[in-house]
C-alpha cells in the first residue's frame, strides 16, 4: 500500500489531513476488538470510524487493521501508529493546559488534596516555598484520607493529590517524593515498652493477633498495615479513629498499640510520652506520592506545586 502522492513529501511538515478524530479513534483500536467497539469510545458513528481508519492507511501506506469476521485488530504498524497517535494527544493537552495557565498570567487558585500526613506535616512548607516565588496564585488545601484524595483527584475536584497509599490506580500518573517510616508506638507503661529497652521485637505474626488503635479504612496508613499484617490472620482492631491525633491521645491513655508515621509521632516520641517498638524485619515504610490526571506531564500552578514538593528536603 502506497501513500497519496504529495501527502507526505514535505520533511518536518504535518500533512492537513492529520485529524484529530482519527488519531484517537486509532488509539482506541489499540484497547478494542473492533472498529465499532472504538468508534462508541470515542463517540464516532461506526461508517465514520470505518471511513477515517481506511483513510488513514490510503495516506499513510500503511495496513493499520486484520480485518475477520471475528472482528477487527491492529497490525503491528498499526499498534506502533497508535503509540505515536497517543504520545500526538498527551502533546495537544499539555498544550491547551499550558497555554490557558499561561493566559492566566501565574494568577488563580491551585486546589490540593492530601493526606494526613502530608496535609499537616509536609504541605504547610511547601506552600509556604511555593508561594514565595508565585505570590499571585492562591493554594486551597484539603486534607482527607488518601482514598478520598485519589477520588476527588479522578473527578477533578483537585488538581494535584498528595497520598501515602501502598498503590495508586494505574490510570493516574504519578511521582514518588520520598519514603515515610513507620513507628511501632506504646504508651510508656505498655508491657512492649520494657521489651522495647532490653531491644528485643515484636513480629509481625504476634503484632497481628494484637488489637491495635488504628486509622479507619480508606486512609494509606491503614492500607499499608493491612498489606503487612494480613497473612497473619488479624484480629479486629481495638479502635479506629479517623485522627492521628487522637491515635496518640488514645495510645498514650493505655487503649493499646498503634502504628504510625514517624512524621507525626517524632514529638512525642523525643519527649518519651510515647515508646517506640522495633519491629522484627525492620522498619515498614511507605511512599509518598503526588498523583493527578490529564496529560502526562503536568503544566501551570499544579507542576509548580509538584517541582516545589519534589525539591524541599521535608523527609
Amino acid at each position: 500500500m502506497r501513500p497519496y502522492a504529495g501527502d507526505m513529501d514535505t520533511a518536518g511538515a504535518v500533512p492537513d489531513w492529520v485529524q484529530i478524530p482519527s488519531l484517537r479513534l486509532l488509539v482506541a483500536l489499540a484497547d478494542s476488538g473492533s472498529v465499532g467497539a472504538a468508534a462508541r469510545r470515542i463517540g464516532m458513528a461506526q461508517p465514520n470510524a470505518s471511513r477515517n481508519i481506511a483513510m488513514l492507511e490510503r495516506r499513510t501506506g500503511l495496513k493499520m487493521l486484520d480485518r475477520s469476521p471475528r472482528g477487527s485488530t491492529l497490525t503491528p504498524q498499526g499498534r506502533l501508529a497508535a503509540t505515536w497517535a497517543q504520545e500526538v494527544l498527551e502533546s495537544l493537552e499539555r498544550f491547551t493546559a499550558g497555554t490557558r495557565a499561561l493566559a492566566h498570567d501565574g494568577a488563580g487558585k491551585l486546589t490540593v488534596g492530601a493526606s494526613q500526613t502530608v496535609a499537616e506535616h509536609l504541605a504547610p512548607l511547601w506552600i509556604s516555598r511555593f508561594n514565595r516565588f508565585h505570590p499571585n496564585v492562591s493554594v486551597v488545601l484539603d486534607m482527607q484520607n488518601s482514598e478520598r484524595v485519589i477520588s476527588c483527584v479522578e473527578s477533578g475536584e483537585y488538581e494535584i493529590g498528595f497520598v501515602e497509599s501502598p498503590t495508586v490506580p494505574e490510570h493516574l500518573h504519578q511521582s514518588v517524593l520520598g519514603e515515610d517510616p513507620l513507628e511501632l508506638v506504646v504508651a510508656p507503661d505498655h508491657p512492649w515498652a520494657l521489651r522495647s529497652t532490653r531491644g528485643e521485637t515484636i513480629h509481625l505474626g504476634e503484632l497481628a493477633k494484637t488489637p491495635l488503635v488504628i486509622r479507619e479504612a480508606g486512609s494509606g496508613t491503614r492500607a499499608l498495615v493491612d498489606e503487612l499484617l494480613g497473612p497473619f490472620d488479624p484480629v479486629r482492631p481495638i479502635s479506629e479513629l479517623n485522627s492521628t491525633a487522637a491515635i496518640i491521645r488514645a495510645v498514650r491513655a493505655g487503649a493499646g498499640p498503634a502504628i504510625l508515621s514517624r512524621l507525626a509521632a517524632t514529638d512525642q516520641l523525643a519527649d518519651g510520652r510515647l515508646i517506640s517498638v522495633p519491629v522484627a524485619g525492620g522498619t515498614p515504610r511507605r511512599k509518598l506520592r503526588a498523583v493527578w490526571t490529564g496529560p502526562t506531564t503536568l503544566v501551570g500552578s499544579a507542576a509548580q506545586m509538584l517541582e516545589t514538593a519534589l525539591r524541599v528536603d521535608t523527609l
